[in-house]
């Protein structure tokens, strides 16, 4: 009797940049790719940074914890692709350069999926600028960059306003003529951003971990 083979999950490595011992805040993007496409994954986060990354400063610091995290979840049995779950895609081209694994980067791939849906993309986030790779893949379809100035950190995100403020930030940029709305910030898919807008205003959404959901399953279609 021939015994069927035993099915190897493959699985994607999550990258983030929040340090937090709170499992549910951590697993936050891997669960939500769980039920949108039914990704498997696994996630780690860097050390002494618990409010993420805000600037350059705070980028420059990370840039050497992602860059050594992804050598070690590429060394992990069944991880056959990495993703940075940031909006900068600090230590992307560091990453790419230093293992053989795709990996993928947040704010490239919400730039690229909301290229798909808009032609005057309008950014929201919480640092002084848009990340640079983001504006720069959207090209002519950028529009706008917006954010709160009560909401520079990540960890701001969690007080109990912040889904209105962000809800008013968004509507004065549709207003400024935007016809897209994409998010820079990872944290918004922690709170649950877009589905709290959802109902709430016209033009389409795109979620950094969604769109870094699509840019996995691509990387699946091809292999």
């Amino acid at each position: 009797m021939v015994k069927n083979p035993i099915e190897v999950v493959q699985l994607l490595g999550i990258i983030r940049v929040l340090t937090t011992d709170d499992e549910k805040i951590l697993n936050e993007h891997g669960k939500k790719l769980k039920e949108y496409f039914s990704i498997e994954s696994v996630t780690r986060c860097i050390p002494s940074q618990p409010n993420g990354i805000y600037d350059d400063e705070s980028e420059k610091k990370a840039i050497p914890k992602i860059v050594e995290l992804a050598k070690e979840l590429a060394e992990k049995p069944n991880i056959d692709a990495i993703t940075i779950s940031c909006a900068a895609d600090p230590g992307l081209d560091e990453a790419r350069n230093e293992i053989d694994l795709p990996v993928l980067g947040a704010g490239g791939c919400g730039a690229h999926a909301a290229s798909m849906v808009g032609n005057r993309i309008g950014i929201i986030g919480i640092t002084d600028a848009p990340p640079a790779r983001m504006k720069e893949e959207l090209g002519r379809k950028f529009h706008s960059y917006s954010y709160h100035p009560s909401l520079r950190k990540t960890t701001d995100l969690f007080a109990s306003t912040a889904k209105d403020e962000l809800l008013e930030v968004v509507k004065d940029v549709i207003n400024s003529g935007a016809d897209c709305i994409l998010f820079a910030c990872t944290g918004f898919s922690t709170i649950g951003l877009k589905d709290y807008l959802n109902g709430k205003i016209s033009v389409p959404v795109i979620d950094l971990v969604e769109a870094q959901g699509i840019g996995y399953q691509l990387i699946k279609k091809g292999s």
